[in-house]
């Protein structure tokens, strides 16, 4: 694992994945707060831009091309807008694909009445806090607390830990400014990411995955691919990462994915 800093850029060595490409069929996963759309406070007025609109769909003339999002399935399908791709939302526990194509995860269906019990007992203990928003999506729980104030934040923590320790069903993970309660089963992006390639090919080992995230939640991705598939950090999230390159910012990511697309 490497700091974002350590890593080379992915525009720099574009030629690596010229090369690759020339190997094995790409499969590109894309996340898309941080990734396809900038950050912003609150998470309901993240916007795709036009023209990474435009980039995302041309790409997807090209290549198979699937976004897997911490966002609730529809949600992210509404934010893309993108039509006759594959989505993944809710870190990947619901799954959505040209044709009709759904798939939902059998054990997070079992535990989604824990949510509905958890989620009144977490604001009630944090109704004091200023700056929590709760974001309930079919099969997570996000607790953004980017308007909270920093002194708060290690407090705010352990009120969600101390919540938590009554629900075994659920797990706790952390990202940017958020906290997302998810099942507590083996499953997550990287997961997904396997289970569209198996969808896509009978031979996975025909396919070349490329993941680009940029939040610690893409980690499981970038580790799922570490041997078979190109991981591409967007940003930088404070941790090591399982990833092989990095791209800076939004911009540079429509700007790689350009030069993807005059292969």
């Amino acid at each position: 694992m490497r700091a974002s800093k350590e890593l080379p850029s992915a525009i720099e060595r574009i030629d690596d994945f010229k090369k690759a490409f020339q190997e094995k069929k790409p499969l590109i996963f894309l996340d898309f707060d941080g990734t396809l759309s900038p950050i912003v406070a609150n998470h309901e007025d993240a916007e795709i831009s036009a023209e990474m609109k435009k980039t995302v769909q041309e790409l997807s003339q090209k290549y198979q091309v699937a976004i897997i999002s911490g966002r609730g399935l529809e949600d992210v399908k509404d934010k893309a807008g993108i039509a006759d791709i594959y989505y993944a939302g809710s870190h990947g526990f619901e799954i959505s694909g040209p044709a009709n194509f759904h798939e939902e995860n059998d054990e997070a269906q079992e535990v989604l009445p824990a949510f509905d019990e958890l989620e009144p007992k977490l604001k009630s203990a944090l109704e004091d806090l200023k700056g929590v928003r709760f974001e309930r999506k079919k099969f997570t729980l996000a607790v953004h607390y980017r308007k909270l104030k920093e002194e708060r934040e290690t407090e705010f923590l352990k009120m969600v830990k101390d919540c938590l320790k009554d629900f075994p069903r659920l797990n706790m993970g952390e990202g940017k400014k958020v906290v997302e309660i998810k099942p507590n089963i083996d499953w997550h992006k990287g997961k997904a990411v396997g289970f569209l390639m198996n969808k896509l090919t009978k031979d996975s080992g025909e396919m070349l995955p490329v993941f680009l995230g940029d939040d610690l939640t893409d980690e499981d991705a970038f580790q799922e691919l570490k041997k078979e598939g190109m991981g591409i950090l967007v940003g930088d999230h404070g941790k090591k990462s399982h990833a092989d390159y990095s791209l800076k910012s939004v911009d540079e990511v429509q700007e790689f994915l350009q030069k993807l697309i005059k292969f």
